[in-house]
């Protein structure tokens, strides 16, 4: 007898079939990046990663970002430059900060650089100028904290006391599997113009004297 099988027939394929979502289109209309979400390799939990395709059809999708934190929230500068929210490891962050942060993936090329170290993280982006290198994110700061110095004070004062209480004083106080709080969630500019140049670091003169008489 022929194999009749589909994914929709049994249930262990059906949740591995791989979901579509988060479409994004490029500012040129060109390329569509959607956030496809598929099972780990334990089969116990899922990834998202972020793929390109064409916008016109046809082609040979191509996947952008691999990482075991995943990615999610796409979103498209005016230059065509590609953002993303991943709580994937930091190399230039020495306090190896594990929330999630912006990221960037230059148009021209090259490897995708956090743009943000906020202590409480990216919750998401919530718009992105059409015209101009701005985008608008979502990050929580914990209640008091007028700045996101100011947070990042807040942060290390309950880690260093080891306080993780939330005090709630009004309904809802979860969501689906979580507490709310203590943070709360707001809104922030940020220009992308300083982010999206960057050069080598180059070694001052005090450096190369310093090389020199090591030799």
């Amino acid at each position: 007898m022929p194999d009749t099988r589909t994914p929709f027939t049994d249930l262990d394929e059906f949740i591995a079939i791989p979901r579509l979502g988060g479409l994004v289109l490029s500012p040129d209309g060109r390329r569509a990046v959607l956030t496809v979400t598929t099972l780990d390799t334990a089969r116990t939990g899922y990834r998202h990663a972020l793929w390109v395709v064409p916008a016109a059809g046809g082609g040979v999708p191509r996947r952008l970002t691999r990482s075991a934190k995943s990615e999610g929230g796409a979103a498209f500068t005016a230059s065509g430059d590609l953002l993303f929210v991943s709580s994937r490891p930091d190399a230039d962050d020495a306090d190896g900060n594990e929330a999630a942060q912006l990221w960037i993936l230059p148009a021209a090329g090259g490897e995708a650089r956090a743009l943000t170290r906020f202590a409480g993280g990216v919750d998401r982006i919530a718009a992105v100028a059409r015209d101009a290198d701005t985008v608008i994110l979502q990050a929580p700061l914990l209640p008091g904290s007028g700045s996101l110095e100011a947070d990042s004070v807040a942060r290390k004062t309950r880690a260093d006391l080891k306080v993780n209480a939330i005090l709630h004083e009004s309904y809802p106080v979860r969501y689906w599997d979580h507490d709310l709080g203590p943070d709360e969630p707001h809104l922030f500019a940020l220009d992308l113009a300083d982010a999206l140049v960057e050069q080598p670091a180059r070694p001052t003169t005090a450096d190369a004297a310093a090389a020199l008489a090591a030799e």
